[in-house]
């Protein structure tokens, strides 16, 4: 298993120590599809000077790039195309393995727009970014997201049973402990799902906190995972208070949570 964090290189840069084992990063900050290639090299370049390497980025869509068409809201296709591809092509330079696609306001079915159509909107995308990541050795995850976030694919139960039926091999699944907790989604919904799964990210429910700030127990969650003989990696995405003083805690926490989900 690979534990990880969230977090800017900029800020990681800082830190004496690095008790994780790679970084993931925000696509719109770090490979900055929309910006110059030299602004990307720039950052690439810096990326090379950390200790660990860039593995995921998360933060794939402005909110502005929406997926759903409507009588009122167009898709920019050419838009898209050039900034998923512009993402793939960056991320294969910067080998950045993981692409999660979290974005809810970029997902959101508009008020009164047919939720299923919305649906096959968005499986039509993911489908056909998917069939392009193949060529660059990348990887796209869905990632369910809290109903406060988006009103699409929201539950691991929910996005895993859509994703079975996405027309491509390629596509994978990512759950995120804060979104289940926060969505009341229970660790018994996940086990059906773990062979879809390709990425994890966690914080605690209060104030998406990192782990061991407020003892919530990833145990049952974990234990879902090892179970199901998921052993890829696990990224903590949470606010940081004190990043400096909380990365070292939270990493020993999850860790030491891993390794009692037994």
């Amino acid at each position: 298993m690979r534990f990880g964090i969230c977090a800017p290189l900029r800020q990681v840069a800082q830190l004496k120590e690095f008790p994780f084992d790679y970084l993931e990063e925000g696509v719109q900050r770090f490979l900055v599809p929309e910006q110059p290639h030299q602004e990307f090299v720039a950052l690439w370049h810096e990326a090379q000077h950390l200790p660990v390497p860039v593995e995921a980025a998360n933060a794939l869509l402005p909110a502005d790039l929406v997926l759903v068409a409507t009588s009122t809201q167009p898709v920019d296709a050419s838009r898209l195309e050039r900034y998923i591809k512009t993402t793939l092509q960056r991320a294969e330079q910067a080998e950045v393995r993981i692409l999660v696609f979290g974005s809810g306001n970029a997902r959101m079915c508009p008020p009164g727009h047919d939720h299923a159509d919305a649906l096959r909107q968005i499986s039509d995308h993911f489908a056909l970014w998917v069939s392009w990541a193949t060529q660059y050795h990348v990887q796209f995850v869905l990632e369910p997201l809290r109903y406060q976030e988006t009103n699409t694919l929201n539950t691991v139960a929910e996005s895993g049973e859509w994703l079975s039926h996405v027309p491509h091999a390629g596509a994978s699944l990512l759950a995120d402990f804060y979104h289940m907790l926060a969505n009341q989604e229970a660790p018994e919904t996940l086990p059906p799902w773990v062979p879809l799964l390709s990425h994890v990210h966690l914080a605690e429910l209060e104030g998406r906190t990192a782990p061991g700030y407020h003892g919530e127990d990833f145990r049952p969650y974990l234990r879902a995972l090892r179970e199901g003989g998921y052993d890829q990696r696990i990224s903590i995405e949470c606010n940081w208070h004190d990043f400096a003083a909380e990365v070292g805690p939270a990493l020993a926490t999850l860790r030491q949570q891993w390794l009692e989900s037994v």
